[in-house]
């Protein structure tokens, strides 16, 4: 994690990145994570976690289907979470 301060006040909201492996239909790439969490009490965080990848990256095609709109190369991954301390 890059950017991720030692401590938060409840109510802050941070912005750090965080790289990890990704796997699609057995083909794993690393990804980089921008994710803005806030600190909602002592024991919860909530928050949003993005990043792009390309279909072709992971052997993805797009699919040629008449009247189809146009599907881009680059996908926004948008992960929303919740952590609670046990």
């Amino acid at each position: 994690m890059i950017g991720l301060p030692k401590s938060v006040n409840i109510g802050d909201t941070v912005t750090f990145t965080i790289t990890g492996d990704l796997t699609i239909r057995d083909v794993t790439n690393a990804v980089t994570f921008t994710v803005e969490a806030t600190a909602v009490s002592p024991t919860q965080l909530t928050g949003t976690a993005t990043a792009a990848v390309s279909r072709g990256d992971y052997g993805l095609q797009i699919p040629s289907v008449p009247n189809v709109a146009n599907v881009e190369e680059e996908v926004e991954l948008i992960i929303e979470f919740v952590a609670n301390a046990s």
